[in-house]
């Protein structure tokens, strides 16, 4: 079933093609070009609008509804991502970075993972640890590997 769409647009054509050439995210362009062929009649359904755009007819429907409830500058605002908050905040974050610095503070990652635990109560497994420490700070935290009391340091070729 074909139904035209009934959306008073406050916008003037002038007014549209100013704001759609602003834009330089493509959904949002997209969202103001479906806005703009509905004001010149260029499409009169939202099925021509989602065709000429290329995108679902829900999709359109979707940006429409939400024109009428909050005007142009709720359609065109983005909406944040936020994430998921990270596992060491950054006050202890500059803390651990500072004594990463200091020489022979940390001779492992697992050293890292119990300071973490005893000073700030935050447990961690060794691989995020080891990830975070390695990747963010890009620190690599190596320990010679142990030599035998019984061997003679002469024995070494070099």
């Amino acid at each position: 079933m074909v139904c035209v769409v009934k959306l008073d647009i406050l916008e003037s054509v002038e007014e549209l093609q100013e704001i759609l050439s602003q834009q330089t995210d493509s959904k949002l362009k997209q969202k103001v070009q479906a806005l703009y062929l509905l004001k010149i009649g260029a499409a009169n359904t939202i099925e021509q609008i989602s065709k000429l755009l290329g995108c679902h007819r829900t999709t359109v429907s979707r940006w429409f509804t939400r024109y009428r409830k909050l005007g142009i500058e709720g359609l065109l605002n983005k909406k944040k991502i936020i994430g998921r908050p990270r596992k060491i905040p950054s006050t202890i974050e500059k803390q651990l970075r500072n004594k990463l610095e200091e020489i022979e503070n940390f001779n492992s990652y697992n050293e890292v993972q119990k300071w973490l635990k005893a000073v700030y109560d935050i447990q961690l497994p060794y691989s995020t640890v080891h990830r975070y420490v390695y990747y963010h700070f890009k620190t690599k935290l190596k320990v010679p590997r142990p030599v035998s009391r019984k061997q003679n340091p002469t024995d070494f070729k070099q």
